[in-house]
């Protein structure tokens, strides 16, 4: 998809992030059959609206953005392994207070469960911004209720309006899918002064799509993924298009390739 770096980014003649990099590793996977080294790719940036209905339609083999694995996609379309882990995140300035900071980043001290002791003290008389009618709005809500925090949540209509109020000090921090936010981050002007800390209070494991039934070319895609993501290749990638890896970030990626 486009416009989702470091996922995924730039023009079709000159795609770029660390999905497209990884659909090049099943690529060269392909040119290594018998009579396939010539092998040519055809990109097409799509919005999300257009992802279903370019697999179900055969327009693409193999889309080179992670997105979440859902029953509802699964119902249209087939998913590699996992390649990350996204989950409802925050973004928030980088100089905001410390109250606020150590409970978002999970540096804050307690003993208790992450969203009990120390958000009652830390998130209550902040203000946090939430895309309308979403799983996170949902979530948000009923945190707010059962922590019983006066904070102030306000619903947004899109991500941009969202990064926009927190860049502009208008809101302390915006809940979203840790995927789109690293996004927004990455092609802000003010990125160097806004934050996606690592932690994740839902998390989800996101994969390629590809369209369903073809278990040969999954099998393929599969291989090729768990070799660029195994070892140093792995984390040298990693490390490129998403910074330095942390403990969990370690963890996590050593979880998604498969051993042959």
């Amino acid at each position: 998809m486009e416009g989702l770096a470091p996922f995924s980014s730039g023009s079709e003649q000159s795609p770029q992030g660390y999905a497209v990099e990884l659909c090049m590793a099943v690529v060269e996977r392909i040119r290594q059959a018998p009579g396939l080294a010539g092998l040519q790719v055809h990109w097409r940036a799509l919005a999300e609206a257009q992802v279903v209905p370019a697999l179900t339609e055969g327009q693409v083999d193999l889309v080179c953005t992670p997105m979440v694995e859902t029953v509802g996609r699964r119902a249209v379309a087939d998913f590699s392994i996992p390649v990350f882990t996204s989950g409802l995140a925050v973004l928030v300035r980088r100089d905001a207070p410390a109250t606020l900071l150590g409970p978002l980043s999970g540096k804050a001290q307690d003993s208790g469960p992450r969203w009990r002791a120390t958000i009652n003290a830390g998130l209550s008389k902040h203000s946090f911004a939430v895309l309308r009618g979403t799983l996170s709005s949902r979530w948000a809500h009923e945190r707010i209720r059962q922590l019983g925090l006066q904070s102030t949540l306000e619903e947004v209509s899109s991500y941009e309006e969202g990064v926009q109020r927190v860049a502009e000090r208008k809101v302390d921090a915006l809940l979203g899918d840790r995927v789109v936010l690293l996004a927004y981050q990455a092609r802000q002007a003010e990125r160097e002064q806004l934050w996606v800390p690592e932690r994740m209070f839902v998390m989800s494991r996101v994969a390629l799509p590809m369209p369903r039934g073809d278990e040969d070319f999954r099998l393929l895609v599969d291989r090729a993924l768990s070799k660029a993501l195994a070892g140093r290749r792995g984390e040298e990638l990693f490390v490129r298009y998403l910074g330095p890896l942390s403990a969990q970030d370690r963890l996590l990626q050593s979880l998604y390739p498969l051993p042959d």
